[in-house]
């Protein structure tokens, strides 16, 4: 899969070669607009919603460096350049120690989206779904190479890109492909999608069709076969958690991130 055609003309991650369920040809239904990027509302946005103990190290103008030299580095890239034909978005994250993933998750990283939700679109609404505390629930799949924010989140603040390029995937699928991608692609959890939400709320507002699902594949939940996402409602913005038994939908997707 690691070839220069890896990703179509639309910037989706083709599943060539795949032995999990992903659809092999997609109509396009399901698909997330571009946010504008805004390197200081980014900033702005993480620096009010994300950045509770004031630790964010990071200047806008820092940001905006690190994030355009990891874009330059893909473009350069025939292996990765595909990446940016799809929806990318460059996000921040201040530097936190995570001992406890799901706590962290539910008292501070989707509260921020909430958060930053609200206060860019004040018209509608971000609601979790979620039935369960998350506080020891999850853990990270090793072989989402995921692991790799968490320890350099540990070491200071973190730039990246996610790219949802996984578009009708199913769980078992991504992780697939993120083996068989370029070591510099990480599948997407928890904490580097909600910085995403923060940076770029209207990530999910589309308005001539509809968004994806967008699963955090690379978190396993506390039970088989069941994961956690966030999904569109209308304009709204829900979290939730539902069975997905390792199978594929149409409007299901997963992310990449690329870190710098």
């Amino acid at each position: 899969m690691n070839t220069p055609d890896s990703f179509d003309s639309f910037g989706r991650c083709l599943p060539t070669g795949l032995k999990s369920p992903a659809h092999p040809h997609s109509r396009r239904w399901f698909q997330f607009p571009q946010p504008a990027i805004d390197y200081a509302a980014i900033h702005a946005r993480t620096t009010a919603h994300l950045d509770e103990n004031g630790t964010l190290a990071t200047s806008a103008a820092d940001f905006a460096g690190r994030a355009e030299a990891i874009r330059a580095r893909l473009l350069a890239d025939p292996q990765l350049a595909g990446l940016a034909r799809g929806a990318g978005i460059p996000f921040l994250l201040p530097a936190a120690q995570i001992e406890d993933y799901g706590a962290a998750l539910e008292n501070r990283y989707i509260p921020a989206v909430g958060k930053a939700f609200k206060a860019t679109l004040p018209d509608y609404e971000f609601k979790s779904h979620n039935p369960v505390h998350l506080a020891g629930q999850l853990r990270i799949a090793p072989e989402s190479r995921h692991p790799r924010l968490v320890e350099a989140l540990g070491q200071g603040d973190v730039v990246g890109w996610l790219f949802p390029c996984l578009l009708e995937y199913s769980i078992p699928a991504a992780r697939e492909a993120i083996a068989a991608l370029s070591d510099d692609c990480l599948l997407a959890g928890g904490i580097d999608t909600c910085a995403a939400l923060v940076g770029s709320p209207d990530l999910f507002l589309r308005r001539d069709g509809y968004p994806p699902l967008l699963w955090l594949a690379a978190l396993d939940g506390e039970k088989a076969g069941i994961g956690y996402h966030f999904e569109a409602y209308g304009y709204n913005l829900t979290f939730n958690r539902r069975p997905h038994l390792g199978q594929a939908a149409e409007y299901w997707a997963g992310a990449v991130v690329v870190l710098g």
